[in-house]
């Protein structure tokens, strides 16, 4: 009885409406994942030894996923910054 309540409240709408914050935020997984391939490429080809996990703050990560994510985030001030300063 308890359960059958419960699911009555919370169910999830059928289809999701996306919003900016999503659309945004989905972009930036799309990109950081897409980096983070290259990266294991490139270390993977090149024979790098990484640590098996980086403590970032409060939580642990694997080395490449913290840099693909802090790749991604950045990545659009740089080339804005670039584009700023090839355009003078």
């Amino acid at each position: 009885m308890e359960n059958r309540r419960r699911s009555q409240t919370f169910d999830l709408p059928d289809s999701a409406k996306p919003s900016p914050f999503s659309e945004a935020l989905q972009e930036l997984i799309a990109h950081a994942g897409g980096i983070y391939l290259a990266l294991v490429l490139l270390v993977s080809f090149l024979q790098i030894e990484l640590p098996q996990r980086w403590k970032v703050v409060f939580f642990e990560m694997e080395p490449l996923a913290f840099l693909s994510i802090a790749i991604a985030i950045v990545q659009p001030f740089v080339l804005q910054l670039y584009r700023t300063v090839k355009g003078r």
